[in-house]
């Protein structure tokens, strides 16, 4: 007699999961530059109230980018890097690395805050700042858009750099990564959710 294990289904959603889940770690783990002991700064936002986002910064709204501001960097500073990841996207994971929805680079030493509703095609800002690109002619902020009725955490990343790195127009992530490595002196972290 041939034993019954459970419909064929149940085993490739169990299947799924797991390799999910390894995948979740892999593409979780802090990379290099992101580990060591940069010293900390504090990142803020007056546009995100309870560590929630809300609608209007979302695709669910106007999409605008919210407002950020920080604490005082480390002596040595020359730019900043600011990276906004969804901590629990499939597609990232599946993709081995966290989704991007915001990449900016070049951001003067002296800076200490982004104002809300940075146009996102705006490749350059006057202060020569620069939004990085996601994908083809995806640049600038996107906000949170989940595709499933689960509380997403989104991070914002500030890194200070004791240097300003030499980065093309619309670098993508790992261009930006790369020219990071061995010159992060400090960094701060928001984390906030968006449930649709």
């Amino acid at each position: 007699m041939k034993a019954n294990h459970g419909p064929p289904g149940a085993w490739v959603g169990v299947a799924l999961l797991a390799v999910l889940a390894m995948l979740g770690a892999i593409g979780c783990a802090p990379p290099a530059e992101e580990q060591g002991t940069a010293a900390v700064i504090t990142l803020s936002s007056s546009s995100i109230a309870d560590d929630i986002i809300p609608k209007k910064y979302t695709c669910d709204g106007d999409g605008l980018s919210p407002a950020l501001s920080w604490t005082a960097p480390p002596p040595g500073t020359q730019s900043y890097v600011l990276i906004m990841n969804d901590r629990d996207s499939i597609v990232g994971r599946l993709r081995r690395h966290l989704y991007a929805h915001w990449l900016m680079y070049d951001l003067p030493g002296n800076a200490h805050e982004l104002p809300e509703g940075i146009p996102p095609q705006q490749q350059q800002l006057a202060d020569g700042s620069r939004q990085g690109s996601k994908g083809v002619n995806d640049f600038g902020y996107g906000g949170p858009c989940p595709d499933n009725h689960i509380p997403h955490h989104y991070v914002f990343t500030l890194y200070t750099l004791d240097v300003k790195p030499d980065l093309p127009i619309a670098a993508s992530e790992r261009q930006i990564r790369k020219a990071m490595q061995g010159h992060v002196i400090g960094r701060g972290q928001l984390v906030s959710t968006y449930q649709r």
